[in-house]
C-alpha cells in the first residue's frame, strides 16, 4: 500500500514538473503572414511578407517587447502600442517599429546590425520588403 501511495506521488510530480508547464508555453507563432496597415489606414508601399519560421533563432520578446511572455502576442498596431499611423519616428509611430535604423526592436534595426557585424541579414533596402507592384 505505501509503495503505491509513494508511485503514485512519484508520478504526479513528474507529470507536474514536466507536462504543466508546455500547457502555458508561448503561443505558437505563425510560419508565414504579411504585415500590412491596419484596416481604414492608407498604405503608400506594398505589403510586407514575413516568416516567423526565418525567426525562429531569435526571442520573441526581440520584436514583441510589450509582451509579457504569457498571454497572447499582440501586433504592432495593437491599442497602446505603435498606434501613430502618420508619424515616421518616435515610440507610437506604427513606421518606426518596422523602419528604426537605430532601433533593436524594429526590423530595419536588427537587420542592418546584423549586415554591420558582417553576419547573415534580412533586406535592407526598401524594395527587398515591399516588392514593386506590376
Amino acid at each position: 500500500m505505501k509503495k503505491t501511495i509513494l508511485i503514485s506521488l512519484v508520478c504526479s510530480a513528474l507529470v507536474c514538473a514536466f507536462v504543466l508547464p508546455s500547457l502555458h508555453a508561448a503561443p505558437k507563432a505563425p510560419a508565414d503572414m504579411t504585415i500590412e496597415m491596419p484596416k481604414g489606414q492608407k498604405a503608400t508601399k506594398a505589403p510586407v511578407a514575413f516568416s516567423h519560421a526565418k525567426h525562429k533563432a531569435l526571442d520573441c520578446k526581440a520584436c514583441h517587447h510589450k509582451w509579457d511572455g504569457k498571454g497572447d502576442v499582440k501586433g504592432c498596431s495593437s491599442a497602446g502600442c505603435h498606434e501613430d499611423y502618420k508619424a515616421k519616428k518616435g515610440d507610437k509611430s506604427f513606421y518606426g517599429a518596422f523602419h528604426a535604423a537605430t532601433s533593436k526592436t524594429s526590423c530595419l534595426g536588427c537587420h542592418k546590425d546584423l549586415k554591420t557585424a558582417k553576419k547573415p541579414t534580412g533586406p535592407t533596402a526598401c524594395t527587398q520588403c515591399h516588392p514593386q507592384k506590376k
